[in-house]
């Protein structure tokens, strides 16, 4: 918490420095006194529009974490529906979210769904591939030992494989609690009228720069915030390697 206060103070003073000896315009670069300034000036309304972007973060992770943990438990239970799976997939990654994006506003419209439905587009894969990856590699000899106790494969999946796997399975969601962000935003630029993206295009269409950086920074300290409480969480109730 302290490394982090001032690492970020550092930032901001070199920054602000920055803009004061080079003399930056301030619609090019803002300093950063500019940018709180802009962040008390429209605290309520960044409030309103953190609030939607937040609902849409954390719509995005569920749904895509229980998409991504279903996925990656048929594939791993079985190599035909895995061959039929992967490459659905993999073409699924395949595709730029922002060719997608404008896609999915025009089939769902501009609301809420369509920005969850991106952001779950980005987020299941990094979870059902470690998820995978840590269930095709629980170390035989613990299956083994499972076998010699006279375990059904019922037995063997859900008390030896599964919380072998869980670690590899924390690492997915720790990444979807970064990624997901991304999702939502990326829709808001594209179209909507609520959320911290919809404001950021809104204030760059006005060469508003400061209100575009008080956005960001609402949204970096957001997604710090949901990854710190991701690990703390996961770290917490899964300790072991």
């Amino acid at each position: 918490m302290i490394r982090g206060i001032l690492i970020a103070t550092t930032i901001f003073v070199i920054w602000e420095i920055s803009c004061l000896f080079f003399q930056l315009p301030v619609f090019m670069l803002p300093p950063p006194s500019k940018i709180f300034i802009s962040i008390y000036v429209n605290w309520d309304e960044l409030i309103i529009h953190a609030f939607y972007t937040l609902i849409e973060i954390l719509a995005s992770i569920a749904i895509g974490s229980l998409i991504g943990i279903s996925t990656a438990l048929i594939i791993s239970s079985s190599v035909t529906l895995k061959r039929w799976i992967m490459p659905i997939l993999l073409a699924s990654q395949a595709i730029p979210v922002f060719a997608l994006a404008p896609l999915l506003i025009l089939w769902l419209g501009y609301g809420m769904i369509s920005k969850i439905v991106i952001g779950v587009l980005i987020v299941f894969f990094p979870i059902t591939s470690n998820f995978t990856d840590a269930l095709n590699k629980v170390p035989q000899e613990l299956i083994d030992a499972g076998k010699t106790l006279n375990l059904s494969k019922i037995q063997l999946f859900w008390k030896i494989k599964i919380p072998s796997s869980l670690p590899g399975l924390c690492s997915g969601l720790r990444v979807a609690a970064c990624f997901a962000p991304i999702g939502a935003v990326v829709g808001e630029w594209i179209g909507g009228s609520t959320g911290l993206g919809s404001f950021m295009i809104y204030s760059n269409a006005r060469l508003q720069t400061d209100n575009m950086f008080a956005a960001l920074l609402i949204l970096i300290f957001m997604t710090i915030t949901i990854y710190k409480i991701t690990d703390y969480v996961l770290s917490r109730y899964v300790w072991w390697k």
